[in-house]
């Protein structure tokens, strides 16, 4: 067997040694099939064969070349032949027969034949669609046992049978260079059980994963299951933690040629599971025709280009084909490696980088007046809650008078839409970063109800493994050996992946009934920390409290046990996406508007408390989560009284 298979490759490495192969089997295919099938029909009488019957051997046997060469049947390579190349064959077969079939009749050479031409072209399907179907598999198993002599082949099992888990499985077979050999699959679909997927037998449901990892000795699992909720893919990695086996999850085969699978295709593609996947979040619905009409051909401008959110919003608004985009962030080495990653992945859109701070007023004008965009997205603010407690004035001057110089140079510049990336610590904000957020909301709020510019706020939770949260912290943690800290037992955050925040966010801004509204992004059901470091602990492999100790600390200054999305003020309502929330922006007891000024004049003198006080009065900023951490001061009435002229 080996012997052939190495024949196999020797004629199909030289051009010429195939050409020749190839050319003698597809003369001699038809000759085979029609005397075959006339040996059939005419019970193998020599004397049957007479000249009326040599001739219609030969009208089939050229029919049948004829018709492959027009159509194309003899062109596919045998080593990788599928089922698209048989359904070529098989067409071109039929077609034959149907062409020599008239021709007969016509000439009446032989009384029966249609039963010659059905005889003939079912022996030509069989030899044809065989013969090239033993090539391929004899060239997969010579390779893979040349493969297997240098270093033996993992066992895998894998976790799901339906398409996604047949396209594994296909890849493996045909990759020898991947070392995975797999002997069984596992599948929660009883029809599905007891069946094969390219020769491989699918033996049960995922909880008996532990028992079939031992039946066959398996070395490695791998998750194929793109569909599936995070509910799933937790069972999944809890039956895999079980077995005590290394898994990996399969990239969704859809993804691998439409943009999504940045990272290669095939099984080359397999990575660990990320928290992402046990997030499990439905995919985003986006209207693109509706995007596509807010932004093809649009001038947009990024702040916090660089960012987590800045960054991701960057990569999908190029895919709607803006006449340009002008990234700006005042982190020089991020916005460079941004940039980079857009010129290696080949990104078309138009894109020019600008180092510039928000807090800059007259330079932000400037700037803006120079590129004239037609769309503004702020995503540049301090967003670290504990961090700000600290550090109130430098809070207070760039998140809310770096919001205040973009409204401002964005309103000079023609700007038609400002849109504001907002968060969920803005509602009943109890920390610095949320009482700022807050006052950015109502502040481009009245700001815009002012001015021709249109405005959208947009405001949901936390991102996943985004700069600073919890899921990298968590990672380095478990890395060095521990403990795993988390503020509290019963703290809950609501989390959405990078990619799908930066999706809504556009989709809102497509919206028409968004204007002048705040929309609220659909974070799905809070999630709590403590089960999230459990559950990360277990991913690398490891016990809960055992292995790793989880510790309770406590709420640092300004964090919430609880998030919350909207107030019931808010008046929060469906829009026409099942994702999106829409809601009305409120009110403060006085202008915000009018209090730039004197918080302006408050930074300067770096009156901490005070700016204090300006956020308790016109935010409403508390203490209510319990720290204690800070107690409430009144705001002053003017800015002589602020500053004790």
């Amino acid at each position: 067997m080996a012997g052939l298979a190495q024949g196999v490759d020797w004629v199909g490495a030289d051009r010429l040694r195939r050409r020749c192969a190839l050319t003698v089997l597809e003369l001699l295919f038809p000759l085979m099939s029609v005397v075959a099938a006339a040996a059939i029909v005419y019970s193998g009488s020599v004397e049957a064969w007479s000249p009326q019957l040599l001739v219609a051997a030969g009208v089939l046997t050229l029919a049948k070349l004829v018709v492959g060469q027009v159509t194309g049947a003899f062109e596919g390579r045998w080593r990788f032949v599928g089922l698209r190349d048989a359904m070529i064959i098989v067409r071109a077969a039929l077609l034959a027969g149907a062409a020599g079939l008239v021709v007969l009749q016509r000439l009446q050479l032989v009384d029966t034949s249609l039963r010659l031409v059905a005889a003939d072209t079912s022996i030509y399907i069989v030899l044809a669609c065989g013969t090239r179907l033993v090539s391929r598999w004899l060239h997969e198993w010579g390779r893979r046992v040349v493969a297997g002599r240098s270093a033996p082949f993992r066992r895998v099992v894998i976790v799901g049978a339906g398409e996604s888990g047949c396209a594994v499985i296909k890849n493996m077979l045909a990759s020898p260079k991947l070392r995975m050999d797999p002997v069984a699959a596992v599948d929660d679909d009883v029809s599905k059980h007891y069946s094969r997927l390219q020769g491989v037998p699918v033996v049960g449901p995922i909880v008996e994963l532990p028992t079939v990892v031992r039946k066959y000795q398996t070395d490695e699992i791998i998750i194929a299951m793109p569909s599936a909720t995070g509910e799933q893919i937790r069972r999944v990695v809890d039956a895999c933690l079980a077995a005590h086996t290394p898994y990996r999850i399969a990239p969704d085969p859809e993804n691998l040629l439409n943009g999504h699978g940045r990272d290669g295709g095939g099984v080359g593609a397999l990575r660990a599971v990320q928290p992402t996947d046990l997030l499990g979040r439905p995919q985003v619905e986006l209207d693109v025709s509706a995007l596509r009409a807010e932004l093809n051909g649009a001038r947009v401008a990024i702040t916090g280009a660089a960012g987590s959110i800045g960054s991701e919003l960057t990569r999908q608004i190029a895919k709607l084909h803006p006449a340009v985009m002008y990234l700006i962030d005042r982190n020089e080495n991020d916005l460079y490696f941004l940039c980079d990653e857009l010129v290696r992945h080949q990104v078309h859109a138009a894109h020019v980088e600008v180092i510039q701070d928000v807090r800059e007023q007259r330079r932000m004008a400037r700037v803006l007046s120079e590129i004239q965009p037609t769309h503004l997205f702020h995503a540049a603010a301090f967003k670290h809650v504990p961090l700000m407690e600290f550090h109130l004035v430098e809070a207070v001057e760039n998140n809310i008078l770096g919001t205040w110089a973009t409204l401002e140079a964005a309103r000079s510049a023609g700007v038609e839409k400002f849109v504001l990336i907002s968060t969920d610590k803005a509602v009943r904000p109890t920390s610095v970063m949320g009482g700022t957020k807050r006052f950015v909301e109502l502040l481009v709020a009245e700001y815009t109800r002012e001015t021709s510019m249109r405005s959208v706020i947009v405001r949901f939770g936390n991102v996943l493994g985004s700069n600073g949260s919890v899921v990298p912290l968590f990672q380095r943690q478990i890395a060095e050996g521990g403990p795993v800290t988390v503020t509290s037992r019963e703290a809950t955050r609501y989390f959405m992946t990078t990619a799908e925040a930066a999706q809504l966010v556009l989709q809102a801004v497509a919206l028409p009934e968004s204007d002048g509204k705040v929309a609220i992004l659909d974070m799905g059901t809070p999630i709590r920390i403590w089960d999230l470091a459990e559950r990360l602990i277990r991913m690398w492999g490891l016990r809960p409290g055992s292995d790793i100790e989880i510790v309770e600390t406590s709420l640092r200054p300004g964090e919430k046990l609880h998030e919350e999305l909207w107030w019931a003020t808010e008046n929060a309502a469906p829009s026409r996406h099942p994702q999106i929330m829409l809601a009305t922006v409120g009110t403060a007891p006085r202008s915000v508007v009018g209090l730039i000024p004197m918080i302006r004049e408050l930074v300067d003198r770096e009156e901490e408390i005070l700016l204090r006080g300006i956020l308790e009065s016109s935010v409403g900023l508390s203490n209510d989560n319990g720290n204690g951490a800070h107690p409430p001061v009144q705001a002053p009435a003017s800015p002589s009284h602020a500053l004790g002229a």
